[in-house]
């Protein structure tokens, strides 16, 4: 996936906000609503709600509606490719992403 100038610039915008930052590191590891998402802040709902309709509209949230609520859920494909044009941008070479082990390691 490549990203043209105008989405990529998007992204750098909503990602700008140590925020939504930190409501997209929540958001990596499980689907939530704007609910589950506003009870591990401390700042109002509309607050949330914001963030993430902005997050939504960067492209880099997949949202989702059921019944009267919304869903929230990352889509690693854009974030990817972010990642890989902010590389090019700025003249790295591709970053090798390698697996954390557990911490539960067994003992030989």
């Amino acid at each position: 996936m490549k990203l043209a100038t105008e989405e990529f610039d998007r992204i750098s915008k909503a990602l700008a906000d140590p925020q939504r930052r930190e409501i997209l590191q929540k958001l990596v590891a499980k689907r939530m609503n704007c609910s589950d998402v506003h009870a591990m802040f401390n700042v109002s709902q509309p607050t949330v709600s914001h963030h993430l309709k902005e997050l939504a509209i960067a492209g880099i949230l997949d949202k989702e509606k059921q019944g009267q609520f919304c869903f929230y859920q990352v889509k690693a494909e854009v974030l990817s490719a972010y990642v890989t044009e902010l590389q090019r941008r700025l003249g790295l070479e591709p970053l090798a992403v390698v697996p954390t082990l557990s911490r539960a390691r067994t003992r030989v």
